[in-house]
């Protein structure tokens, strides 16, 4: 496959080359675009958890062949499942997540990532031998025969950087299996799946194997030879300098540390490193009562005292302090012990205590007497039904040592949210589950309400104040981002709040950004996510474009159209697009014939406050504009009023003329009438009159 990197400046002709179309563009924006495989030519795209990157696995012609993130590797007759089905290539593209390996691994994907994203591996075949591919590079290869990922599924350690399978071999009608790290393989073992632990940086590892002539003969391999004792369910460390196992059981079981014994007892319940450095915990059951095994902690490989009951330990984030699960046999009861402290005793005790990230307070939750109480820094909260959120009931700032959660009681409409301690739900209102959300930096929070009585998320609470003048939503939940987008996001220094909002004039619907419509829509919008340093602010936003076909999806930099993507499979895959750590938006699309990966670094000419005086300039001028309007409709208004009132005035006058008109020739006609009557009847008189004078003049002659 040929690869292509070009970077583009944002402007409107080169965007129509690449299939994407843009306006109101900054000439500072700045696409870098790679093409990582074709979108019409079947295969499947795996993409990695973090990151965007992607390998495609396709077909050619009778080879196969992966790319990562457009750079292909070597051919090969065959390829892997990580655990050992032939890799079948679809005639459609398909797209998927995939995982470190292992025995959950997809079975349709060929190609295993670590959680950050940054390595991969696959196994194939060419010719009669494997091979194993890690970040590129061969790091293995074997007889084909010899592969065993059905016993030992390919797999990456925790953080990427090592690879290892299974191996076996035949001797009569007995196997032998041995674990391949990074192509070194161990010592043949027994009917065993080997599964190697590693230290968290991933230099160090341990498994246990066992004899393939005796299989009760047991050796511990740690960083690839026989660690000279023998050690069940090793565990590292958080620094992996210190290996902790389990001795075989005799009369007592104990455990050790770099084969040296520091616990004893009748058996093991657990054994925890801490997240740091050295520190780690043992419980032992060391007697049993009421028919129970009662375990004591054992910290660092010193019983603490007091601790009888221990049933699971929470270290601290610091790894300093420790909150232990206890039970009471006796009493059949539980408790809290803190850093030794032994808190209250209750029915029940949650067994999954949570820390806030400065390790300055553990909460828990219990019940007493049926009834439910969340236990925050020793300080109790009568609660009736607590609202899981991400699978939690307690939040924690990301800095310092912030808490809240949230009750509630629909039937008998109590409902409270409570945040260091205090309730700071207002009256009248009920928290709307899974919204709550603290500033990156820990200073502030919010959280969506509705009014009781109306079961309708309404209103919007920040710092405490309700937010007035819309109805807040939520932003649409997409797997591609690695992220989880609540119904507000804040930026990382805590200064910029974000969320979606509704109001009855639906051109004030849309993104407002501390408070500012920055954004009008009515459409979903995704991924809203600041940059590390809280500059800008970028979101996808789903629309339609006129005189185009279907949706399509515009990214958007503080404000600005970036590009437009059509709909495509990758928004719907973990992974799929991401905020770096240096501030460039990063995605994968299909655009045309091309499966491609961009990024999108914010102009310098924009930012996050020059987007928000933007909107307010544009909403002042909405307002002027508005008010020139309604002035201008006022006057004409009043001069149509004034027009029509004189033309009916003067319509009034003329009427009134020509009804004097009218009348007056009523009554010229009426005299007319009269006179010609009065003048016939006279001129009648006067013809008689006349007529008899002339007949008198006639007979006097």
């Amino acid at each position: 496959m040929k690869n292509s990197m070009r970077s583009y400046r944002c402007v409107a002709a080169l965007l129509g080359v690449l299939g994407w179309s843009s306006s109101s563009l900054f000439a500072q924006f700045k696409i870098d675009e790679k093409i990582v495989g074709p979108a019409n030519a079947g295969g499947v795209y795996g993409v990695g958890p973090r990151g965007v990157h992607v390998a495609y696995t396709a077909t050619k012609g009778s080879r196969l062949a992966v790319s990562f993130d457009g750079v292909e590797g070597p051919l090969f007759d065959e390829l892997f499942s990580p655990t050992g089905q032939s890799y079948y290539a679809p005639p459609q593209m398909s797209v998927m997540p995939v995982s470190a390996g292992g025995g959950n691994a997809s079975t349709s994907a060929a190609v295993i990532f670590s959680t950050d994203g940054a390595h991969y591996a696959y196994i194939g075949r060419q010719g009669n031998e494997y091979v194993v591919m890690h970040d590129g590079k061969e790091v293995g290869r074997g007889p084909r025969e010899m592969l065993a990922l059905n016993y030992g599924p390919l797999t990456l350690s925790p953080g990427g950087k090592r690879v290892f399978w299974h191996e076996m071999q035949m001797a009569s009608s007995s196997g032998s299996w041995r674990c391949v790290i990074d192509g070194k393989p161990g010592p043949w073992s027994g009917h065993q799946a080997l599964a190697p632990v590693f230290s968290q940086d991933d230099s160090r590892f341990a498994y246990t194997a066992v004899s393939v002539a005796d299989s009760q003969k047991l050796t511990l391999i740690v960083d690839g030879k026989d660690a000279g004792y023998v050690g069940l369910n090793p565990v590292f460390t958080a620094d992996g300098k210190l290996l902790l196992t389990q001795a075989l059981p005799t009369s007592k079981v104990a455990v050790l540390a770099d084969g040296k014994v520091v616990a004893t007892g009748i058996s093991i319940e657990k054994v925890v490193p801490g997240p740091v450095g050295r520190r780690y915990a043992a419980l032992v059951r060391t007697k049993v009562v009421n028919s129970e095994g009662v375990a004591v902690l054992y910290l660092d490989g010193k019983e603490v005292a007091g601790t009888e009951g221990a049933k699971s330990i929470s270290f601290s984030p610091d790894g300093k302090r420790y909150a232990l699960t206890c039970t009471n046999p006796a009493a059949r009861s539980a408790f809290m012990i803190v850093d030794g402290k032994k808190g209250n005793e209750y029915q029940s005790v949650s067994d999954k205590p949570v820390w806030t990230s400065d390790s300055s307070k553990v909460l828990y939750t219990a019940t007493s007497a049926g009834r439910s109480f969340a236990i925050a820094d020793g300080q109790e909260f009568a609660v009736h039904s607590l609202q899981s959120q991400d699978g939690e009931y307690f939040v924690t700032s990301g800095k310092g040592g912030r808490y809240a959660f949230a009750s509630g009681d629909g039937m008998n409409r109590n409902f409270i949210v409570v945040v260091d301690g205090q309730q700071v739900l207002p009256a009248g209102f009920f928290p709307s589950a899974g919204s709550f959300t603290f500033s990156p930096d820990g200073s502030r929070y919010a959280y969506q309400v509705g009014q009781i009585g109306n079961g309708t998320v309404t209103g919007l609470i920040v710092d405490g104040k309700a937010v007035e003048g819309y109805m807040p939503t939520e932003f649409t939940k997409k797997e591609a981002m690695s992220i989880r987008a609540r119904a507000s996001v804040f930026s990382p220094d805590g200064k910029t709040l974000a969320h979606l909002g509704r109001t009855a004039d639906r051109a004030k619907s849309g993104i407002y950004v501390n408070g500012k419509l920055v954004h009008p829509t009515e459409s979903w919008v995704m991924f809203p996510t600041f940059t590390p340093d809280s500059r800008h602010f970028v979101w996808v936003s789903r629309e339609l474009t006129p005189g185009q076909p279907g949706i399509k999806y515009g990214v958007y930099v503080d404000g600005q159209l970036a590009m437009r993507l059509d709909d495509n499979p990758f928004m719907a895959i973990l992974g799929g697009f991401e905020m770096g750590a240096d501030g460039v938006f990063t995605g994968l699309a299909v655009v045309g014939d091309a499966v491609k990966r961009f990024r999108i670094t914010p102009p310098a000419d924009t930012n996050v406050e020059k987007m928000i005086a933007n909107a307010e300039r544009a909403q002042a001028k909405a307002i002027a504009d508005a008010a020139d309007a309604a002035a201008k409709a006022e006057a004409e208004a009043a001069a149509a009023k004034a027009k029509s009132e004189m033309e009916k005035a003067a319509a009034t006058a003329k009427g009134k003329a020509d009804a004097e008109t009218a009348q007056a020739k009523r009554k010229a006609d009426y005299d007319a009438a009269v006179a010609a009557k009065a003048k016939a009847r006279q001129d009648a008189i006067d013809a008689k009159t006349k007529a008899r004078q002339d007949a008198a003049a006639a007979k006097a002659k």
